[in-house]
């Protein structure tokens, strides 16, 4: 398995500063389930409107990554009751179909460059950026790094992240968020050292001593 992982992630405050910033309805559903349950940019388009279980609080994904007619990868994820109303507002009346529904005519549901361009628009108007200096734009897979991050630090069990986040192999969750990420790096810098570089130097007393008798030795000479 090739090494693989990713350091960079927005904190929860950056988070929310972005889904605040959504225009509409839809767009905070798109923010909300891609921030709160982890889930990759093409398995929010799948999802149908009969996927989410609002009595048991969890949205089901019928096909994950690696899916196949043998074995779907299918997993189900928990969501919180603020996603579920946004969810039961935006739908509406609606009991079939696609999730998400597309802007465009004749597409039922929407595209990945149409969540694409949510996430972008709304970290713009939020003015967040992209936490990872080589990507110019915010895109939906830094809210699934966040998320796992966030969970792990958290405190819940790596073997649940690595179910939330539909990793089959749990050695691709440790891969990707084994490694400490810059964000915590940097924390523990600013904890552990900054007050160092602003310490005065200590006088070191026997030091000087030493030195004072040397310099009296040197002058009976």
């Amino acid at each position: 398995m090739a090494k693989k992982y990713n350091e960079y992630y927005l904190n929860w405050n950056e988070i929310n500063s972005i889904i605040t910033a959504a225009k509409n309805l839809k767009e905070s559903v798109v923010l909300k389930i891609l921030a709160r349950t982890g889930m990759r940019r093409f398995e929010l388009a799948n999802i149908k409107i009969k996927d989410v279980d609002f009595g048991r609080k969890r949205i089901f994904i019928e096909k994950g990554k690696g899916a196949n007619e043998k074995d779907p990868k299918s997993r189900a994820v928990p969501i919180d009751d603020d996603t579920l109303q946004a969810i039961k507002f935006y739908i509406g009346s609606r009991k079939t179909g696609f999730l998400i529904q597309s802007n465009k005519k004749g597409h039922e549901g929407i595209s990945l460059s149409q969540i694409n361009r949510i996430v972008a628009n709304c970290a713009k108007r939020a003015y967040i950026k992209n936490p990872n200096p080589k990507l110019k734009n915010m895109n939906p897979h830094i809210f699934r790094h966040s998320f796992s991050r966030l969970s792990l630090a958290a405190g819940i069990p790596f073997n649940m992240v690595q179910k939330m986040a539909g990793h089959a192999d749990a050695r691709t969750t440790l891969q990707m968020y084994g490694v400490p990420s810059i964000t915590d790096t940097q924390q523990l810098y600013e904890e552990k050292l900054i007050d160092k570089f602003k310490a005065k130097p200590k006088k070191d007393d026997a030091k000087l001593s030493e030195f004072g008798n040397e310099q009296d030795g040197n002058k009976q000479e």
